[in-house]
């Protein structure tokens, strides 16, 4: 019961909005690359040339009246090309636990990202994701033995009527021994154009339901339910709200999440050597 009441909210905003939409826009839909706001990620790039920004904030709490804050979580990403991708991302964290408090910069991480399989129609497309975590960039209480390798396979596919549908698999090991943690994820989404979209300006919102799992190896797996929306008010800012559970005894109890995306546009050479 308590994880219907929260993924009520969520629910009830998305209906709000798709309320909204209207039969007599026939834009396409704009596919906004963006990490935020799902555990899983989609195979698109940034466009070349271009930056972007991706800031949030996370709340998961656990049994036993842990806690755990990322404030915020941050994604760093630049197009070198149509095929690749350079990322930085991390994310500074705290844990109460009771009495107990810790707070600090987790290892940064470096990493690119490759485009390798095109989707068409009904064929899903991939990318690659891959890197190191920095040690040395990080708070020295998080502060880790050893620089570390991560990678992960995206995989998505676009359907008809707005559908879409993610699968990831990946490996990230933690700077202290050579465990690694397994990940996969599987996750569904429905974008709807609103009203207000005209041919200059998108405006559009994303739901997305995912169901995804963490492996350490040699530890318990940890399962989640995770489902939100992201807000795309134009081609450069992304609004989004998350909320989700877990479904066993290791997994938090509340997950949580809310953020801002923004896309840098690159110059137009010509208009600036007009203006000289």
């Amino acid at each position: 019961m308590k994880k219907n009441l929260l993924l009520l909210p969520v629910l009830l905003f998305a209906t709000y909005i798709f309320a909204q939409e209207t039969d007599s826009v026939k834009n396409t839909v704009f596919h906004f690359a963006s990490t935020r706001p799902s555990f899983s990620e989609g195979i698109l790039l940034v466009p070349s040339g271009k930056a972007q920004v991706e800031l949030g904030t996370a709340y998961n709490y656990f049994n036993g009246n842990a806690h755990e804050i990322h404030h915020p979580d941050f994604n760093l990403k630049y197009g070198i090309s149509k095929y690749f991708e350079l990322r930085i991302n991390g994310d500074a964290t705290t844990y109460k636990s009771g009495d107990s408090r810790q707070t600090g910069l987790h290892p940064v991480f470096i990493g690119v990202k490759l485009k390798m399989i095109d989707a068409k129609r009904y064929a899903p497309g991939s990318s690659f994701i891959g890197g190191l975590s920095t040690s040395f960039i990080s708070t020295k209480n998080f502060r880790t033995k050893y620089v570390a390798p991560f990678f992960k396979i995206t995989m998505e596919q676009f359907l008809p009527k707005n559908v879409g549908l993610v699968y990831n698999y990946g490996l990230v090991w933690n700077g202290e021994d050579a465990k690694p943690t397994y990940n996969f994820a599987v996750a569904a989404s429905y974008t709807k154009l609103l009203k207000c979209t005209t041919a200059e300006k998108q405006h559009q919102i994303k739901y997305f339901f995912e169901f995804y799992g963490i492996y350490p190896h040699g530890a318990k797996v940890d399962i989640r339910l995770n489902n939100g929306v992201s807000y795309l008010l134009n081609s450069f800012i992304q609004f989004d709200i998350s909320v989700g559970a877990g479904l066993l005894k290791n997994s938090p109890r509340v997950i949580t999440s809310a953020g801002l995306v923004v896309r840098f546009p690159k110059k137009d050479k010509e208009k600036s050597k007009k203006k000289d």
